[in-house]
């Protein structure tokens, strides 16, 4: 942002080497007050900058608890709702995920192809986020969908390709993921665990995207939700499930692009600066007000000496 210093006449005996330097300096310091105060407005930007890795030990598998257990971790207590939480997240996008592919050889739809884009898309990150929270919290994630997420899948497979298809997909899933991120929402509340927290995060930023990839279709039923079926949210208690191997350490986080912005009128005129360069502007007055005081005394002075 360029330093703005306003003109100021100066007094015709500011010529004097001395006074001219001390204006030169006041200006210099607007112009720094004004640099550092826009640097200081401005967020950091983290544009293609990965985030920090954080060296951790991993747990034993199956050492985040199990049933009503309540497991106390470097990131705070572990109890049966996380855990819960974590699988229905991890079934999400193992059901989510084949449904999507469905979708190239049941419709030809554009509309669909996007949605299935972005669910393919969108699980990507979701499905590592899960993985790297269930591994250091020592919770063995399933492998495979719930009975019932599996019964939908089925009913997509015998549904004719077209619009029965369309219909179906567009309104299962989208009930499905809507009960997901009302469970995210809740356990944003509730949860005393930092990496639930930043999973609930993740989760509701990519299942409101698909959410809305899905509505976007025009296929969705907004007065009867999904079709009468199986309840395909995930809802599923704690269970044995394998592990996976794959880590490096890394506390999940959520991508530096899905944070809020100010906006410049949120700013306000000088992009945040308002204070910094009224602070700035009344420091370069006083200071020339003063200079002007000093030259008319020593004025008064040498008349006083003249006589």
């Amino acid at each position: 942002m360029l330093s703005v210093v306003p003109i100021v006449r100066l007094p015709t005996d500011a010529a004097n080497p001395t006074r001219r330097l001390l204006v030169v300096a006041l200006g210099c310091l607007t112009s720094a007050l004004l640099a550092v105060g826009s640097a200081a407005a401005q967020p950091p930007s983290s544009e293609g900058q990965p985030p920090p890795a954080t060296s951790v030990s991993t747990p034993p598998p199956g050492s985040g608890g199990k049933g009503d257990e309540v497991v106390e971790t470097q990131w705070g207590p572990l109890g049966p709702a996380d855990r819960d939480f974590l699988f229905k997240v991890k079934q999400a996008g193992l059901w989510e995920n084949p449904a999507a592919e469905k979708v190239a050889a049941k419709s030809t739809n554009p509309k669909f192809a996007d949605a299935s884009k972005t669910i393919v898309d969108g699980h990507k990150l979701l499905d590592r986020v899960v993985d790297r929270a269930g591994l250091l919290l020592g919770v063995e994630l399933p492998k495979e969908a719930t009975s019932e997420q599996q019964g939908s899948l089925g009913e997509m497979d015998a549904a004719a390709n077209g619009d029965e298809f369309e219909v179906l997909f567009a309104n299962r899933l989208r009930a499905g993921l809507g009960t997901v991120y009302q469970d995210a929402a809740n356990m944003r509340m509730s949860t005393k665990n930092e990496l639930v927290r930043i999973l609930t995060n993740q989760a509701m930023i990519t299942l409101l995207e698909h959410i809305k990839a899905l509505e976007a279709t025009g296929r969705v039923d907004f007065n009867g939700g999904q079709p009468a079926g199986n309840n395909s949210s995930g809802q599923q208690g704690d269970q044995q499930a394998g592990t996976d191997d794959t880590a490096d350490g890394t506390i999940p986080s959520v991508p530096p692009d899905s944070k809020f912005t100010r906006t410049a009128g949120q700013n306000g005129a000088f992009g945040g600066n308002n204070g910094v360069f009224i602070g700035a502007l009344v420091v370069l007055v006083l200071s020339l007000a003063s200079l002007r005081l000093i030259t008319r005394a020593k004025k008064t002075k040498r008349k006083s000496r003249a006589y």
